[in-house]
């Protein structure tokens, strides 16, 4: 993962010490929601398409897509995540291209039919979260998908919208204490799609134990055509 709020040294540092226990403590703590909404953008996917999974960490939704015949390229800050992403890989035999870069250094403009950027984004201080998502679009192909998995906003009654408050701002505490993430708001991602050349198609919400408040969610966009 990359961010210009930190040097890419101290992040990508950060990021191998949490290599260890980064996935097994998502999917623990979202009691699996959390890889409910990668999938869910797996599922929007073809065989054969050219997809880029932006700061894709040990790769969940990475081993999915390939396992699916789509053509992955995995991009991400931390040497030690994607170590761990490619010995699963190799675990089934599966392709991907690995890539241990800054995502705002990929220039593969108009490249992918579809870009992934999942639980990436919420690691940049806002101005910068919106400059990443302006350049991850130039890479996808006009007509293609941008998809973004990660917390959702606030909704329904005061109950759900406190319950959603206090459960992900105790998440980005603990992260925020590793030196993975800056402290910011949750994100109106859709808010900043016209700026980016994006339109919304849908998003797909995912409830704490499926019957609570919203907490996470999946938005698939297209990338407008010129």
């Amino acid at each position: 993962m990359a961010t210009a709020n930190a040097s890419s040294s101290t992040l990508s540092k950060n990021y191998d010490r949490a290599a260890w226990f980064y996935e097994a403590s998502a999917q623990l703590f979202s009691g699996g929601k959390i890889r409910s909404s990668k999938k869910y953008g797996v599922s929007q996917m073809q065989p054969g398409d050219r997809v880029a999974f932006l700061g894709v960490g040990t790769g969940d939704e990475a081993i999915l897509a390939a396992r699916k015949g789509v053509r992955v390229t995995c991009i991400d800050i931390s040497a030690a995540m994607l170590e761990r992403l490619q010995r699963r890989l190799n675990r089934e035999n599966l392709q991907a291209e690995i890539i241990c870069q800054d995502a705002f250094e990929h220039r593969r403009t108009a490249h992918y039919d579809a870009v992934a950027a999942n639980y990436f984004l919420n690691v940049f201080r806002e101005p910068e979260m919106v400059r990443m998502m302006q350049h991850a679009a130039t890479l996808v192909r006009p007509g293609g998908k941008f998809m973004i998995a990660d917390v959702a906003l606030p909704q329904g009654n005061i109950l759900s919208r406190t319950f959603n408050w206090c459960y992900l701002r105790s998440a980005m505490a603990t992260f925020w204490t590793l030196g993975l993430v800056p402290w910011h708001r949750n994100y109106d991602y859709t808010a900043h799609f016209a700026t980016a050349g994006l339109a919304v198609d849908h998003t797909r919400y995912f409830r704490f134990l499926d019957h609570g408040p919203i907490v996470f969610q999946t938005i698939v966009g297209v990338r407008l055509k010129d």
